[in-house]
């Protein structure tokens, strides 16, 4: 993409959001009238699994390298 083009595009980004936000709202009111209300409570969020990066590396060989950094002093 050209540089002008860009910033011809770049320039109309600030309109988008009032927009989206009157689309969202616009499906948020359709689905809300179509759909029956909830009776049950959402389900809990699983915890977070948290892996070592030796871990994670071991995993995915491809993707991450661990390399040892030794500071000289």
């Amino acid at each position: 993409m050209t540089g002008p083009r860009y910033f011809a595009l770049a320039q109309r980004v600030f309109a988008f959001s009032g927009v989206m936000a009157a689309r969202a709202a616009e499906q948020e009111d359709d689905t809300s009238n179509t759909t029956a209300p909830r009776t049950e409570p959402p389900p809990a969020p699983e915890p977070a699994q948290v892996q070592s990066v030796a871990a994670l590396a071991a995993r995915f060989p491809e993707e991450i390298e661990l390399v040892r950094v030794v500071a000289d002093g």
